[in-house]
């Protein structure tokens, strides 16, 4: 009985004070990420607050981004937090160091009257809907549960609606990061057409190799998986525009021997537009030998050159520099299926092409036409091109022996090899 007293009292005294000494680690926390933001070479924080009291605080904090078209734009992100290791709020129960809940706000000067009621009845109504908590537990992982509700607005005479988002994600040791969005879709009404997209996921799992999430540097080994089910579009008579049915988005990337392989797919059941009929489209890319650092240094330039557009000359021949940098470990792209199903049959092509960087010159950028190796073939039907009108063009190429004809299959087979190309067979004068 003693035991059980003396174990109830710790547990209160835990409860009574640890809030205490939680809210300072919480507020160091807190902090420490504030300092790497404003190492994030898109975004400032211009102001941070923190305030605790025994078993709650307030973090304050006010952000821009660091572009000079949106140098008027502040957001203000304004978090409830209560301190655990025990934590009563919201009519639950939580184990964790803290658990906030956050609001934002955006502000936007040098703008006229009429605009800036539009935007703040936009953010009010985003606020009423939107709705952010995080927790994060004793190893300092942050989890973030995102809700958006349905949001409805007219703009220049159209209607749109915006179906409930759905989020969370986690980030452990600062490191893996793992989560989902579920979107409802969307249904616009314009002047002059319809358009409505349907349900979107999205997965993803990533592990950073390199850098910070916080200051915007990371390279990041992992999968990103987006399904879409479709999208319509309507002119107002009701007449089809525009339909996509199951459109999927995978990107995967992995180190191998300190180097990145990037492998992106791209695919949709069928597409229909413009008169056209479309099945089984694939696109299927893998960029392999990357190396990591150089990528770090072409994403900061990228970012540099979008703050400061009136030195994209600038920038523009830094980033051609740093690019030739990724061919010191022999890069190689492959186009492993890029194919349609058409109703005549299908079109498919692939690519195969390595750099030797041996034989490349930095100081004479055309010597990468010597350094460049290809091989591609494709096969499509010869009545794909007839319907198109294009079959004068195709027996041009057929006289010149670009493309083989057999019957209704038109084929090539293309090599390029240290500055000599050859088409199906035939060497090429270049």
């Amino acid at each position: 009985m003693k035991k059980a007293v003396f174990a109830l009292v710790v547990l209160v005294c835990i409860g009574l004070i640890g809030p205490k000494l939680v809210g300072g680690i919480v507020e160091e926390k807190y902090q420490d990420i504030t300092n790497r933001l404003n190492e994030n070479p898109s975004i400032v924080i211009t102001e941070h607050n923190f305030t605790r009291d025994w078993f709650s605080g307030q973090a304050v904090s006010t952000m821009k981004f660091k572009d000079v078209e949106l140098d008027d734009v502040d957001i203000i992100v304004t978090e409830q937090l209560n301190f655990g290791p025990f934590i009563f709020a919201d009519n639950e129960f939580t184990l964790a160091l803290a658990k906030s809940v956050a609001d934002i706000d955006v502000e936007v000067t040098n703008i006229d009257e009429t605009d800036k009621k539009e935007i703040a009845a936009l953010i009010q109504q985003l606020n009423e809907k939107l709705s952010i908590t995080s927790v994060i537990n004793y190893r300092f992982n942050y989890t973030t549960h995102i809700v958006l509700d349905a949001i409805e607005f007219e703009q220049d005479g159209s209607q749109v609606n915006i179906g409930v988002l759905e989020s969370e994600f986690t980030l452990s040791d600062e490191k893996y990061l793992e989560g989902y969005i579920n979107w409802a879709g969307l249904d616009f009404k314009g002047p002059d057409m319809n358009v409505q997209v349907s349900p979107l996921t999205t997965t993803f799992t990533q592990e950073v190799i390199s850098g910070d999430y916080y200051a915007g540097n990371a390279i990041a080994a992992g999968d990103l998986s987006m399904q879409l089910s479709n999208i319509i579009a309507k002119d107002n008579n009701g007449n089809e525009l525009l339909n996509i049915e199951h459109l999927t988005f995978f990107v995967e990337t992995a180190i191998e021997q300190d180097l990145m392989n990037l492998h992106l797919k791209y695919a949709a059941d069928s597409i229909k537009g413009a008169g056209q009929e479309l099945e089984k489209l694939n696109f299927d890319l893998a960029l392999n030998k990357l190396d990591p650092q150089v990528l770090i240094e072409l994403n900061e330039l990228g970012v540099k050159m979008q703050q400061d557009p009136a030195k994209i000359e600038q920038f523009s021949q830094q980033l051609t520099m740093a690019a030739t940098k990724l061919l010191a470990k022999d890069p190689e792209i492959n186009i492993n299926d890029l194919s349609v199903v058409t109703a005549d049959g299908v079109i498919k092509s692939e690519l195969k092409l390595v750099i030797d960087h041996t034989l490349y010159d930095q100081a004479n950028p055309m010597s990468i036409i010597a350094a460049i190796n290809a091989d591609a073939k494709g096969v499509a039907p010869l009545p794909f091109f007839q319907k198109l009108g294009l079959a004068g063009m195709i027996d041009m190429y057929v006289e010149q022996g670009f493309i083989i004809k057999e019957a209704d299959q038109l084929s090539f087979a293309a090599q390029f090899m240290q500055g000599q190309l050859t088409i199906n067979g035939n060497v090429i004068t270049m």
